[in-house]
């Protein structure tokens, strides 16, 4: 759950993250307010809500669906780790 809204920040960010770098570039102040007026903000979050939705689409898209039991880690009678696996049914 951390991870998926981690990467919903990170998808969302990156427009303005890319805005800064450009501001940067061209010589101008990305921390200073009056740079970023509000049309590219309106463009910017419009860009953002796009890529997160597309991220949305694309991991439910690959996502396996997995059917069957899940055994989970343990150790064996003979000591040794056994990782949890997913046994098909």
């Amino acid at each position: 759950m951390l991870r998926t809204l981690i990467e919903g920040l990170l998808l969302f960010s990156l427009p303005f993250a890319a805005f800064g770098i450009y501001l940067f570039v061209r010589g101008q102040n990305p921390l200073h307010p009056g740079v970023w007026s509000r049309k590219a903000l309106s463009w910017l979050t419009i860009a953002a809500l796009l890529l997160c939705f597309a991220g949305i689409v694309l991991v439910g898209a690959n996502r396996q669906i997995m059917q069957g039991t899940i055994v989970p880690s343990h150790v064996d009678k003979d000591g040794r780790f056994v990782p949890g696996t997913f046994r098909q049914q």
